[in-house]
């Protein structure tokens, strides 16, 4: 399987984060990541324009709420797995990917980051990078301090010992990429 990284974010665009967004996009790209998404607007958007412009190879994963959406994939988007509700785009995310980045992002973004915590912590799903760029999601990290980890594979052969061990915090896109690359 190639190097997958799937970035999990928000339907609207952040215009202050726009510009590292992209920039993340293409520094992935650079380094022979390919990018999954959700495919659609906003940093979906952004994070596939950056590794495109880099020359990169980007994936959507969607899933179409209503039958008569005509919704399509962002202009970036090299290729659509269209799945059938939200749990199967994810569960599709979590499989074809080696990593991931959390973006801000609202409800879908948590569950999202929440799906793989469980996954993990289970060990539904072998341990993965998760990387959250910025600040927006440490207060839910920090509860997270109390979840213990229960998977004894992950307890054994490391340090993690609560979810909120599980992932790491960075402020930059660079960052966010070298963490990528010392897992």
């Amino acid at each position: 399987m190639a190097k997958r990284i799937c970035v999990f974010g928000s339907y609207k665009k952040l215009d202050k984060k726009s510009q590292d967004i992209i920039k993340l996009g293409r520094l992935l790209a650079e380094r022979d990541f390919e990018v999954i998404t959700g495919g659609f607007g906003g940093t979906m958007e952004d994070i596939s324009r950056g590794a495109k412009e880099a020359g990169g190879k980007t994936i959507g994963v969607t899933y179409y709420r209503y039958a008569d959406t005509a919704k399509k994939p962002n202009k970036y988007i090299d290729r659509e797995i269209k799945t059938k509700n939200i749990f199967e785009r994810i569960n599709v995310m979590m499989k074809e990917s080696n990593g991931f980045i959390v973006l801000p992002g609202g409800t879908g973004t948590l569950l999202e980051l929440a799906a793989v915590l469980e996954h993990i912590n289970k060990g539904l799903m072998q341990p993965k990078p998760i990387i959250a760029l910025g600040d927006y999601w440490k207060n839910v990290a920090e509860i997270l301090a109390e979840e213990v980890i229960l998977n004894k594979t992950v307890k054994a052969s490391s340090d993690i010992l609560s979810c909120r061990d599980l992932i790491t915090f960075v402020d930059t896109p660079e960052e966010a990429v070298d963490a990528l690359l010392d897992r």
